[in-house]
């Protein structure tokens, strides 16, 4: 069995991190490393990490976000030529002990992984659901399936679905040495944080990789704390800037034109939302926010290139995936 290497970025988690080390440390039947970068923490996150000797720890003198944050240590990790998965874990998550097992086992005969997730549960409620996958929905919107829902086991069972959380989720070396995009290396930085799984996962799709759902492997996630210590809206206002780009950069044209109306829609009604949870200036700034997506999208033309290039799968499927709640089959 190939090794795993623990990928974890953290900023200002003193409180919370220990949780998720620990929760990695219990892990049974498998062998891993663990990876940590703090970006430029203002709290003792480093010395709560330090006091873990078998951790590589990176520290950063600025925050890097989500997503370089993740790609420094994802090759720091490849350096080791027995790391075979990638297990990207949030800050605020905790795995179940045979969480890493059980998804490395799901994948023992299988070949053309890229990725794979388990069940994740809300940390403070287990009767709740997180997520089983991501997907791009009809009307081009990233979706994290089954979130608020009543958890129900007798309902789930393994399947190939259009892509995972990064929040828990596990990534094969094969899939992320073979990237067609020389600008964003794993993770396209230029999104900072928000969106950048989702844009993973439509890469994937269409040059026909599978992801994987696999409910034994039980994780539980908080959700969005590094975030909240932002402010209130920043959350929506990121994901707003690179919806367009994810977009752009992966969708197939005909995929875009049939769905634009659809797009359109989603975004004013994403702005509504906004304006009923955080207010009329935070709506403002999620308009805006679109409004540089697009004009960010000249940027983004050598990756949509590139990625185009790469491309198996017919749009007309990648279409029925999306309409399917990203469930592949």
């Amino acid at each position: 069995m190939r090794k795993i290497a623990f990928i974890i970025v953290t900023w200002n988690n003193e409180e919370i991190i220990s949780g998720c080390l620990d929760s990695i440390q219990a892990q049974i039947d498998v062998d891993f490393d663990v990876y940590v970068l703090d970006n430029a923490s203002a709290d003792a996150t480093v010395d709560v990490v330090r006091q873990y000797p078998q951790v590589h720890v990176v520290e950063s003198r600025e925050n890097t976000g989500f997503a370089q944050g993740n790609n420094i240590l994802i090759r720091k990790a490849l350096e080791d030529p027995e790391v075979g998965w990638l297990a990207l874990i949030n800050s605020d998550a905790t795995l179940d002990p045979a969480w890493a097992k059980m998804l490395t086992g799901f994948a023992e005969g299988r070949s053309n992984i890229a990725a794979l997730q388990g069940l994740t549960l809300d940390y403070f409620n287990h009767e709740i659901v997180d997520s089983q996958h991501i997907f791009v929905s009809g009307n081009l919107q990233g979706i994290q399936y089954g979130y608020g829902h009543k958890t129900d086991f007798t309902s789930y069972y393994p399947r190939k679905v259009f892509g995972v959380n990064a929040a828990a989720a596990m990534f094969s070396r094969e899939f992320v040495e073979n990237q067609p995009d020389p600008d964003s290396y794993f993770f396209d930085e230029r999104f900072y944080m928000y969106y950048e799984d989702i844009d993973v996962a439509f890469r994937a799709l269409v040059a026909g990789w599978d992801s994987y759902f696999v409910p034994a492997a039980l994780a539980y996630h908080m959700g969005s704390v590094s975030s909240q210590k932002k402010k209130r809206d920043y959350s929506v206002t990121m994901i707003a800037r690179n919806q367009i780009a994810m977009i752009f950069k992966n969708a197939p044209l005909s995929v875009i034109a049939w769905s634009f109306p659809s797009l359109v829609r989603g975004m004013i009604g994403f702005v509504r939302q906004v304006s009923r949870e955080y207010g009329k200036s935070s709506a403002r700034t999620v308009l805006f926010n679109f409004i540089v997506g697009f004009a960010r999208l000249p940027m983004y033309a050598k990756s949509r290139r590139s990625i185009k290039r790469r491309v198996k799968l017919q749009a007309s499927y990648v279409m029925s995936i999306m309409h399917h709640d990203g469930i592949c089959g």
